[in-house]
């Protein structure tokens, strides 16, 4: 039986990476782990919720246990190096938000230029 991998495990990170990017655009500022979690479902699904809640014990191993997880902490780490999401530890949590690069790139359809990525995505 041919069962092929969901596009967010074979896609380059950085691709991943301008997929998600508009996501974050709907608040100021969401906690990474509970962001992480709306995004896989928003992947698996195509129906994106936006994330409440922050940190619960376990969540360092659900995100680098689990593929899901992990593909898209790799992305959110693309987006910032790439200077288009900004991060901000306080206690336990750490939260993400876009940064001014990062919604002018959204305003201007540039993520992907910002990204060094071709101009199409690749197919799902």
């Amino acid at each position: 039986m041919n069962n092929p991998q969901p596009w967010w495990l074979t896609w380059p990170p950085a691709e991943v990476a301008g997929a998600i990017l508009p996501l974050f655009s709907s608040a100021p500022y969401v906690y990474e782990f509970t962001m992480i979690e709306a995004i896989v479902g928003w992947c698996r699904t195509g129906q994106y919720h936006q994330p409440a809640g922050g940190y619960t014990s376990g969540d360092e191993l659900r995100k680098f246990g689990n593929p899901d997880s992990r593909a898209v902490a790799e992305a959110i780490q693309v987006l910032e190096h790439a200077g288009l999401l900004m991060d901000s530890a306080g206690g336990d949590r750490v939260a993400v938000g876009l940064t001014r690069l990062g919604q002018h790139a959204l305003q201007t359809n540039t993520v992907r230029q910002h990204l060094g990525l071709g101009d199409l995505p690749p197919s799902a």
